[in-house]
């Protein structure tokens, strides 16, 4: 994600990635905050650019030993549409989990709320893009070149961002 959370929120599959810091291993887990990165994404996801920006940043992400790591804290999001300048500000806070496979490929849990894009053709071909807002459990693997092998929805609930946006 390109943040979480991926941002969990996960915040998008390439961001989150490139937050990844290599194994800790040192015998305590090592807790860091992670970086503000506002995010636009192109008219491919909804029919019209979105801009996401961070309202409120209190996530960390804690790497263990075993190379496993956890997000936490607060964070909150107000995505924009381009076009209309509609705006909705979400609690996107999840908690989550990274856990990296000895191939190199990733598999995020995500839990709670949480902030989700996939572009065109991600899920295969012929899938649309997708901007959503999960509420409960979401669980993808990607390989080690970050294309999503698998994505699982098993939320409570689901809403469709850019049919929101786009009202």
């Amino acid at each position: 994600m390109h943040t979480r959370f991926i941002r969990l929120a996960l915040l998008s599959l390439g961001a989150v990635a490139a937050l990844i810091p290599a194994t800790a291993f040192a015998d305590k887990p090592v807790r860091e905050g992670l970086p503000d990165s506002p995010v636009a994404l192109d008219a491919s996801i909804c029919g019209f650019g979105v801009h996401e920006t961070t309202v409120t940043n209190k996530e960390f992400i804690t790497t263990f030993s075993s190379g496993k790591q956890i997000v936490t804290g607060a964070l909150i999001s107000t995505l924009t549409n381009d076009q209309t300048g509609k705006s909705i500000t979400i609690n996107i806070s999840g908690p989550g989990t990274i856990v990296q496979n000895s191939d190199g490929a990733l598999t995020f849990t995500l839990l709670g709320r949480s902030l989700i894009w996939l572009y065109p053709n991600e899920l295969g071909p012929g899938s649309p893009g997708r901007l959503i807002w999960t509420s409960g459990r979401v669980v993808f693997h990607v390989d080690a070149n970050f294309n999503v092998v698998s994505f699982d929805i098993t939320s409570a609930r689901v809403v469709d961002l850019c049919a929101a946006l786009a009202g």
